[in-house]
């Protein structure tokens, strides 16, 4: 009996533990300013032990991340790219949630010179 339940007691906190690296995973925003219509983002981010990478809107159109940087002291992300266009992307924000799965990141999306409030939510 006491097998069992330090089973269930393992099998309960692997559950409610941090997943894995704060940034990896697939995360889905939508941009919008004014009265346009909301543009969808998708990341995809990955960490392989020393530096994050990934891609934006992944697919035939993806675009590189050029560089990412989490930053520990308040869980900051600073993400940069550029369109095939060339224009500059720059993505700051906060990581809420921390410990959950479905976590987010709240901040500042710049393309093309325009500023837009974004929340990303990993999914």
């Amino acid at each position: 009996m006491s097998l069992v339940l330090s089973l269930i007691a393992v099998a309960h906190t692997s559950l409610h533990a941090q997943e894995g690296f704060p940034l990896d995973g697939t995360w889905r925003g939508q941009r919008q300013a004014g009265t346009e219509a909301p543009v969808t983002i998708v990341m995809v981010l990955e960490w392989d032990g020393k530096k994050v990478s990934g891609v934006i809107n992944p697919g035939p159109k993806s675009i590189p991340i050029a560089s990412a940087e989490l930053i520990p002291d308040g869980w900051r992300v600073k993400l940069e790219a550029h369109t095939k266009t060339g224009d500059a992307i720059s993505f700051t924000g906060v990581i809420g949630k921390l410990g959950a799965y479905d976590r987010t990141i709240t901040g500042t999306w710049i393309e093309d010179g325009r500023s837009y409030r974004v929340r990303m939510v990993r999914e």
